[in-house]
């Protein structure tokens, strides 16, 4: 699909079903990240959790297509830049669980790289997450979140077809405003996240075409919730105030989202449920046809 075409489904429904849909998409990606220090500190930015993703993708195809298997080398090849980020990221992956490191029968100097159950565990919750809301807003026909949860055949097969949204993830960069600039930074995916869940609770509670209401950062709490520091996440919003992605009321604590970054937000996840929502249809086509054989 066009980056530039329209998801009319998306576009079709009540304001009031768009906010509550995209409420509860907000609260289950944060409620995977509350209280989970060590999971904020190892996907705190985008191009570890990327990578984490293609280590995942690629783990499958090898299994079910034959692909190359993924090993930290051909990681780091694929993502161009942070090569000693990565070797990093994955040692802490080890030392956590998540990964393992199996050697080549035939050059033991070769170590390719295997995702484990925690790892794969929180990428399906991950993953119907997004179909859940993709089919809340009409992006995606009702029941595959609920297939994916319980049928492990459809999950790897996803899997298999979910490079096509990290490649788009890596094409269009930069090309989603507010959001890009939040994802830049560690943990500013979480807090725009929760600034969008507060930003729709609270449009909801006061309907309305003024300007986007104010809501309460607590900015201690949600310091101490996602495992950084204060400052880092009072100097995060000062500076999305600063970038026009945020108006403030600092003597009360209070922010809004600006016009601007809630449009960006809008226009991200619009695109990003669109190519959730076609692998989804894409691992479902690829089963039916593995079944008719």
């Amino acid at each position: 699909m066009d980056f530039e075409e329209s998801f009319h489904p998306l576009e079709s429904q009540a304001p009031d079903a768009y906010t509550a849909a995209v409420e509860a998409y907000c609260h289950g990606i944060l409620r995977l990240h509350w209280n989970e220090r060590l999971i904020n500190k190892i996907f705190g930015r985008a191009l570890q959790s990327h990578a984490a993703g293609r280590l995942v993708v690629q783990h499958f195809q090898w299994q079910r297509e034959g692909a190359p298997r993924p090993t930290l080398a051909l990681l780091q090849r694929q993502a161009g830049s942070g090569g000693r980020t990565l070797a990093t990221f994955f040692a802490v992956l080890r030392l956590a669980g998540m990964v393992s490191a199996e050697p080549d029968a035939a050059d033991r100097r070769v170590r390719y790289l295997v995702p484990g159950p925690r790892l794969l565990d929180g990428l399906r919750t991950w993953v119907v997450h997004h179909l859940q809301c993709a089919e809340a807003l009409g992006v995606l026909a009702s029941g595959h979140a609920t297939r994916l949860q319980a049928d492990a055949d459809y999950f790897e097969s996803f899997l298999c077809r979910a490079d096509t949204i990290l490649d788009r993830l890596a094409t269009h960069r930069g090309q989603f405003g507010g959001w890009d600039w939040f994802d830049q930074r560690e943990g500013g995916g979480r807090v725009a996240m929760l600034l969008l869940r507060e930003h729709c609770r609270t449009t909801a509670a006061s309907p309305g075409s003024g300007p986007a209401p104010l809501f309460p950062l607590r900015a201690q709490e949600l310091a101490e919730r996602l495992g950084f520091s204060h400052s880092h996440v009072r100097n995060l919003v000062n500076d999305a105030t600063a970038a026009g992605l945020l108006t403030q009321d600092a003597r009360r604590g209070l922010v809004a989202l600006t016009p601007r970054f809630e449009a960006e937000l809008r226009h991200w996840l619009q695109h990003l449920l669109g190519w959730f929502a076609e692998a989804a249809q894409a691992a479902s086509r690829s089963t039916r046809q593995a079944a008719g054989h």
